[in-house]
């Protein structure tokens, strides 16, 4: 299968292309360049990997929440790409994406270890106005993540863990570093950004349920006023 990714949800770009598993990404942080590199980054990695857009099967994209522009943008990009070829689209959150990164990142990183324990993983991304976009996700040994506290744009708080392991990642917690004091935190990434690299790992273990028409493609703003970046 072959598969697109864009996402311009945050200050960071980045999009993503996999051909039967194999895949190529790239990754730019361009808090006001993101109508103007999404699409040639999009492009230069179609080139790369061998096809044209008349070979996509399925095209992702980052639904937020983050940035209303950023996640227009994509949202628009990606549903444009699908009409114009008759595709269907999967969404990603932008925190579980996070979630999805920082999970990578820890397994990978010395402190990780490789290890298969149990963890909450926290996320969150500075929404302004005192405000931030979070969510959190349960690690249990290989069976995944799954969520445990729904996204919700809120004043920066988290609830008790539910784990006495605990990562953190996003610019929530560079904004509003008191989160990062709590027991049992093993990492935090305060500078962790959505990547379409682990954006494909989420899309690789989704099920067509997922999967939507062109037409059905929204941002996922969560606040209600979306005048503002």
């Amino acid at each position: 299968m072959n598969i697109l990714y864009l996402d311009s949800s945050t200050e960071a770009c980045t999009a993503g292309v996999a051909v039967n598993g194999e895949t190529v990404t790239a990754f730019e942080v361009a808090p006001r360049g993101h109508a103007r590199l999404l699409l040639p980054m999009a492009e230069g990695l179609l080139s790369e990997a061998g096809i044209g857009f008349a070979d996509l099967d399925l095209v992702g994209f980052g639904r937020g929440p983050g940035s209303f522009t950023g996640v227009r943008i994509a949202t628009a990009m990606a549903q444009g790409i699908a009409i114009a070829r008759g595709l269907p689209l999967v969404p990603v959150s932008s925190l579980e994406c996070l979630a999805m990164g920082a999970l990578e990142r820890f397994r990978t990183g010395s402190a990780g270890g490789g290890g298969t324990e149990s963890m909450e993983i926290r996320v969150a991304i500075d929404a302004r106005m005192g405000e931030i976009y979070r969510a959190a996700y349960l690690v249990e040994g290989d069976r995944g993540m799954r969520p445990i506290l729904a996204e919700s744009v809120i004043e920066p708080v988290f609830p008790s863990p539910v784990s006495d392991r605990l990562i953190a990642a996003g610019s929530g917690f560079g904004r509003y570093p008191e989160l990062l004091d709590v027991p049992g935190l093993l990492a935090g990434y305060d500078d962790a950004l959505p990547h379409a690299q682990d954006a494909l790992r989420i899309i690789a273990s989704t099920g067509r349920e997922a999967w939507i028409a062109p037409d059905e493609a929204v941002p996922h703003y969560l606040r209600d006023n979306v005048t503002g970046p």
